[in-house]
């Protein structure tokens, strides 16, 4: 059994998915049909594409899922396999399909995503607390929302009895519970969820409707949200970059991003942070691993498909010193 007494590991709990993507010129409205797009099935699921990034920018990452027993499933497990994520934690559901998610892509990389969980909605409290001490022992911890709720908070709760650096990736956004905050060290919310998130904690709102959303207007949003128990929020802004909130020192940092043409946005959330979670897990500093992690997805939205997209650590290197120059 592997352990983080003999070689530290990332830990990355979530979905699985099958990804059917479908790529034209515009997204369809209410009620409108698109045609004279192109179909591509590739795999996907937050959980498994932030694996898959953990691995390829260099960190020993074991993903846990429950994923059906399917065909579907099948491949899952081997494409994760022959990335190099450690699979021997992941549950097959003989009872549950696959989850799978249907994608369409516009011509500037905007996306409109459907998701039916299947397996990932079905993994429970008394399956994870058999790995209780995977998850104890772990270097760095990331969730997202594509599991229930319930689950979520006894992952952190048995993870927070350990020295693991604790992320959450709320997404897709649902109602969390304000003492769950408390566990979490980390939260990495894209721009949307963040408000949407200080509305549904209750917190009054900063700005106006239809008013501009400012740097100073997501700093007061972070610092509110980060009282509740969290040492840094790192709102990702799409083509602005992200920003550091640190909440112990009341700070925002802001990191800008490349200028570069999208081809495909989709993953791109899911790489940032994977890469971030391992080059916190090599123990570089918050900053230098957002470097890496918004560096990498750079790289990410300029080629086609969720997990396909996802950049080697050489290739991150790379760009990492380019992002220097620009700051």
């Amino acid at each position: 059994m592997i352990t983080s007494k003999i070689e530290p590991y990332v830990l990355i709990i979530g979905s699985s998915n099958m990804d059917l993507n479908i790529y034209s010129q515009k997204l369809p409205k209410p009620s409108e049909t698109v045609t004279g797009g192109t179909f591509k099935q590739t795999l996907g699921g937050k959980g498994a594409n932030q694996s898959i990034a953990s691995v390829r920018s260099g960190a020993k990452t074991i993903f846990i899922s429950k994923i059906g027993l399917d065909p579907f499933g099948d491949q899952m497990i081997k494409n994760l396999n022959d990335n190099g994520v450690i699979t021997d934690f992941i549950i097959r559901d003989p009872i549950n399909p696959s989850g799978v998610a249907f994608i369409l892509i516009d011509d500037k990389g905007e996306n409109m995503i459907s998701v039916a969980p299947g397996s990932n909605s079905k993994l429970e409290i008394s399956e994870i607390k058999k790995i209780k001490n995977i998850i104890k022992n772990s270097s760095v911890l990331i969730i997202q929302m594509e599991i229930p709720i319930k689950t979520i908070e006894i992952i952190f709760k048995i993870a927070s009895k350990g020295n693991t650096i604790k992320i959450l990736n709320p997404a897709p956004l649902r109602s969390i519970p304000i003492e769950l905050f408390k566990n979490i060290d980390i939260l990495v919310p894209n721009e949307g969820e963040l408000f949407k998130l200080h509305t549904i904690l209750g917190f009054k709102k900063h700005y106006k409707k239809n008013s501009n959303i400012d740097f100073n207007t997501i700093i007061k949003t972070c610092k509110d949200i980060g009282e509740l128990g969290l040492k840094f929020i790192i709102p990702t802004l799409g083509s602005k970059g992200c920003i550091l909130y640190d909440v112990l020192n009341k700070k925002g940092t802001i990191f800008p991003s490349f200028n570069v043409k999208a081809i495909d946005t989709v993953g791109a959330g899911d790489c940032f942070n994977g890469v971030l979670a391992s080059q916190l897990y090599k123990k570089k500093s918050i900053i230098e691993s957002i470097k890496y992690a918004i560096s990498a997805a750079s790289i990410a939205i300029t080629r086609l498909g969720a997990q396909e997209s996802i950049p080697f650590l050489e290739e991150i290197h790379e760009k990492v010193k380019e992002y220097k120059k620009i700051l």
